[in-house]
C-alpha cells in the first residue's frame, strides 16, 4: 500500500495494487482505495440487482460519496467500460465474467428445456435437478 502525502481523504491518496491473476506482475492496476472499494461495492451490488457486471449511473448517483472522479480511475486502469447507451458501467473482472457466462448459460438451458416439454428428472440425478437444464426443481415443477 502506498500512502501520497497527508490529506483529509485517505480513501483517494492511498494506492493498492490489484492482482487480477494468480502471477506477480507489474502489470496489475493500482487503485486508490476508494476505487478499491466502489468496486467490490458496485460489483456485489450488480449480481443482487441481477445485472452482473452492470453498474448503473442511477446507482452510483445514490451513493452519497463522490463516484464520478473514481468511476473514471476504474476505467483509467481498464476495471471499468463506459457503457452511453445502458447509462453506466460495464465491470471487466474475470470472475464478475465468469457470472455472467454462467446466468446466461442456465438462462439458454432453461428455454431449452421449456421448449422441450419441461423439467424432467432421472435416477441418476434425483427427483431435484432437471436433467435437460440441470436447474433445481421444486416439487410439481416436474
Amino acid at each position: 500500500m502506498l500512502n501520497v502525502s497527508d490529506p483529509e481523504d485517505d480513501d483517494h491518496t492511498t494506492y493498492l495494487r490489484m492482482s487480477l491473476s494468480d502471477e506477480d506482475d507489474d502489470e496489475s492496476p493500482i487503485v486508490s482505495r476508494a476505487a478499491f472499494q466502489l468496486h467490490g461495492f458496485a460489483m456485489v451490488n450488480s449480481v443482487q440487482d441481477g445485472t452482473p457486471g452492470f453498474i448503473s449511473d442511477d446507482y452510483l448517483n445514490a451513493i452519497s460519496a463522490e463516484t464520478t472522479l473514481t468511476a473514471t480511475e476504474l476505467c483509467m486502469v481498464g476495471l471499468w467500460t463506459r457503457d452511453e447507451e445502458r447509462g453506466g458501467y460495464v465491470l471487466n473482472d474475470p470472475m464478475v465474467a465468469d457470472v455472467v457466462e454462467f446466468n446466461d448459460r442456465m438462462e439458454r438451458d432453461k428455454e431449452f428445456c421449456e421448449t422441450t416439454g419441461g423439467h424432467e428428472t432421472s435416477e441418476e440425478s434425483g427427483p431435484t435437478i432437471c436433467v435437460k437444464c440441470h436447474a433445481p426443481i421444486r416439487n410439481g415443477d416436474a
